[in-house]
């Protein structure tokens, strides 16, 4: 049995997350490209982030992939959520659990959508979206991957 937590990414993980970056195989990370892997550039992407939320996805103490709620710094409202697993923490329920994690805090930020892209032949990636209850809204005409949104629950108003 493993152990597994999330913690925020700061700079400070750059190393070792470019490194893990780094270590899969090309055609593993070859749908998923947020921004460039070397360490100066996840360096940068981190140290920069101000409104955006990047997590660890960690098991045993150390960095088995992260994701991310990306666009708000960019002025959006709808984040994009993306998320990435090193090929041997795949199959663990670590996305899900990522993606559960996002979205409760979507929910207790006020977030009212939230927008992924996900390759087509990526079967199981895409169930485990439907299943949360994101919806087909298009085609990303950079990547081809289908664009899947999910819209938040509005938060319950107490009376006054």
């Amino acid at each position: 049995m493993f152990e597994t937590s999330i913690r925020p990414l700061n700079a400070g993980d750059a190393p070792a997350l470019a490194k893990l970056l780094a270590k899969q195989r090309a055609d593993y990370v070859a749908h998923f490209s947020p921004f460039e892997f070397d360490e100066r550039t996840v360096a940068e992407v981190l140290s920069a982030a101000r409104r955006d939320r990047f997590w660890a996805l960690c098991t045993d103490g150390e960095i088995a992939g992260f994701f991310m709620l990306r666009g708000f710094d960019a002025g959006y409202a709808r984040p994009s959520y993306g998320v990435f697993l090193a090929a041997h923490a795949a199959g663990r329920g670590l996305a899900r659990e990522s993606l559960r994690f996002a979205l409760e805090w979507c929910a207790e930020n006020g977030v009212e959508s939230v927008l992924l892209k996900v390759a087509r032949e990526n079967q199981r990636a895409r169930g485990i979206y439907i299943a949360a209850g994101f919806e087909f809204v298009g085609i990303c005409p950079a990547t081809g991957h289908e664009m899947l949104e999910k819209r938040m629950q509005p938060a319950e108003k107490s009376c006054p």
